[in-house]
């Protein structure tokens, strides 16, 4: 239980227990890199597959290899048609798709949707645009395959890529998704730590000297002031009902708070929910309740959107 709108016990004790890695990322061997990263959610990865029932199979769209997730459990009713794309997080350097499934497993179960989750290719060996193209053609192809419901959803780097998948999606005149969720989604890449204040050395898990090394892999020689980078910076107007999670102690508190500001100002339905104590991408964590509290209300946000079910809204009491 939580105590008077407080942290968890559990993620009191993950609060205490956890510091940032700010060891530097070793580009030249990202293939171990990635290895050790995915061996140290893999656990967790087996805990989502056993609670929320999954059925995993991989395919090819459009030349981008996708892992396919569907939850099994008895209380989700067949939605047939509907696809929720979702893009992982890792700084666009490591991460994977079942590395994520403590949030794409219940998003599964609570949305009843089919989550689709591209492999895109990652830096230093593939640097900015080589994952957007990958995303915004997934998009595009399920866009036009896809005859119900569609929505776009990403956490950190894959919630920059969802941004703009979204805005560059809207600009081609394609099919717009009826909702979209942004888990602390890292949408300004831009250099110099004030952008972060006032959470520049309160994030238990997320270092700001990473983004210097996204600046080095992803970024290049590219402007990070380009809105094809930095989607902040860019055209708000037209894009999907949105809800934004963060936390007091995420490193992108502000530029998530800023975003929202953004959206509203153009006309869009946003909604974001500041947790209060938690971090970056709190909801990747599936060690205290504040984690299904978040995804279920995520969850709620797209039934909404999308008009599933009538009534009630599908909650974390379900599974």
């Amino acid at each position: 239980m939580i105590d008077d709108g407080g942290l968890s016990p559990e993620a009191r004790r993950f609060l205490d227990s956890c510091e940032p890695d700010t060891s530097p990322t070793e580009f030249a061997n990202m293939g171990e890199v990635r290895a050790t990263v995915a061996s140290g959610y893999q656990a967790a990865a087996d805990r989502a597959v056993e609670r929320h029932q999954l059925t995993i199979d991989t395919y090819d769209v459009a030349g981008v290899e996708c892992v396919r997730f569907t939850s099994r459990c008895p209380t989700v009713a067949a939605r047939p048609h509907a696809v929720l794309i979702y893009l992982f997080g890792g700084a666009f350097m490591v991460g994977d798709p079942i590395s994520d499934l403590p949030i794409i497993g219940a998003l599964a179960q609570w949305t009843a949707m089919t989550v689709v989750a591209p492999r895109y290719r990652l830096a230093p060996e593939h640097p900015a645009p080589a994952a957007l193209d990958d995303t915004l053609a997934v998009y595009e192809a399920l866009a036009d395959q896809t005859s119900g419901t569609l929505v776009l959803a990403g956490e950190s780097a894959g919630g920059n890529l969802a941004l703009l998948t979204a805005q560059k999606a809207r600009d081609a005149a394609l099919r717009r998704p009826s909702a979209m969720a942004l888990l602390s989604p890292a949408v300004d890449l831009r250099p110099g730590r004030d952008l972060f204040e006032p959470n520049v050395d309160r994030d238990p898990t997320l270092d700001a000297s990473r983004m210097d090394e996204v600046l080095i892999a992803y970024v290049g020689d590219s402007d990070p002031a380009d809105p094809s980078l930095s989607p902040i910076l860019g055209e708000m107007k037209g894009l999907a009902p949105t809800i934004i999670t963060t936390g007091t102690r995420d490193l992108f508190l502000s530029p998530c708070v800023r975003l929202a500001t953004k959206m509203r100002r153009a006309g869009v339905e946003v909604d974001c929910r500041v947790w209060d104590g938690m971090w970056h991408v709190f909801e990747f964590y599936d060690d205290y309740p504040e984690q299904d509290e978040s995804l279920a209300e995520i969850a709620d946000h797209i039934n909404v959107y999308t008009s599933w079910p009538p009534q009630p809204p599908l909650s974390v009491s379900q599974g």
